[in-house]
């Protein structure tokens, strides 16, 4: 009998898992992987898994896959983010519902090139993959390769650019642009100002029209309020802020995201103005180390990067019959310390 390489530990297998249950090597089997088409006494199989635990069982998945024709592998195609901490969470939140039921998350950005992300598509599905994931930092059309058929396809903060997915996941823009603008005008504020991104950008107009429809609710025709575009940068909001608050007057300003709003604040203290006594001030995003590191802490719609991974991975999990084809995850309003109420005129 070959010996066991020095330093190498055994591997543990399910005959060692039935042995210290008692049972047999079938019955851990079909414990294991839950098959509930199999009787199977309750206490028998609190026993196996008692077992399995005590002896840091790992499934050996390679195995399992050529018994089922199972994959336990979901390719993760990404566009920019795993370069961004905070929308990383999108991966993250996959992985954390994925991984405790045996799967493997592979990740690769193709950094907006589609036959790179064609190659890496392929590449995937070589390999054998239960579904792609397509995750972008910021909700935009991205390419869908053409080699997944009959795969399953979900995109996450994205949409394909053609072809069609099981499931597009988003955030929900315009309600998180609507709550944002609301906080201020809840306040008294009437003259307020959108500093938003790019025009034509998706999120920008989703939240423009939220901005919109709060004034409305708030008796104010949004005509008459001062509507300005950046580019999402801090130096944007620098300079936005800075014109509308000399130029108009506002007393308050919602901005397209947390680095426009960080831009707005330096301005106030260019100008030797206070947040929130003389402007009050809204961001998008709840940035990780930025929106509650800043003082005063900012007031900001949160992006549900995690939540959006988590129910990508839920739909992984999930039968694909049935499977809704637009999930739209809420964007919950952070109120901290940048919204106060309007100054008084002289």
């Amino acid at each position: 009998m070959a010996k066991q390489p020095v330093g190498r530990p055994k591997r543990v297998t399910m005959t060692d898992v039935a042995r210290r249950a008692g049972v047999s090597q079938p019955t851990v089997s079909f414990v294991l992987n839950d098959r509930r088409d199999v009787a199977v006494a309750e206490e028998t199989r609190r026993r196996v898994l008692e077992a399995a635990a005590e002896l840091e069982f790992v499934p050996n998945r390679a195995a399992q896959s050529l018994r089922s024709n199972r994959s336990f592998t979901v390719g993760v195609v990404t566009s920019g983010i795993v370069s961004q901490p905070y929308a990383g969470l999108i991966v993250l939140g996959l992985q954390q519902v994925v991984q405790p039921a045996g799967y493997v998350c592979m990740v690769v950005d193709t950094t907006d090139d589609p036959e790179q992300g064609d190659a890496a598509v392929a590449s995937l599905v070589g390999q054998g993959v239960a579904a792609i994931v397509y995750a972008s930092l910021s909700p935009k059309p991205l390419h869908r390769s053409p080699r997944l058929d009959g795969i399953r396809t979900i995109f996450v903060n994205c949409w394909p650019e053609e072809g069609s997915a099981d499931t597009v996941l988003l955030a929900d823009e315009y309600a998180g642009g609507r709550a944002a603008a609301a906080s201020v005008f809840e306040r008294g504020h009437r003259e307020v100002a959108f500093l938003g991104g790019p025009r034509n950008d998706y999120a920008c107009k989703e939240r423009r029209r939220g901005f919109d429809d709060a004034a409305r609710a708030a008796g104010l025709r949004p005509a008459s309020l001062v509507h300005r575009y950046g580019n999402y940068q801090i130096g944007s909001g620098y300079d936005l802020a800075t014109e509308v608050v000399t130029e108009h007057g506002s007393t308050a300003l919602v901005c397209g995201n947390d680095r426009m709003a960080i831009g707005a604040l330096l301005s106030l203290q260019a100008m030797g103005l206070t947040c929130p006594q003389d402007v009050s001030i809204v961001g998008f995003d709840d940035q990780p180390d930025v929106a509650d590191q800043v003082r005063p802490g900012l007031t900001t719609a949160a992006l549900p990067h995690l939540m959006l991974g988590r129910r990508a991975g839920e739909l992984v999990l999930a039968e694909p019959d049935g499977a809704p084809e637009r999930v739209i995850v809420d964007c919950e309003l952070i109120e901290r310390d940048s919204v106060g109420d309007p100054p008084r005129r002289p």
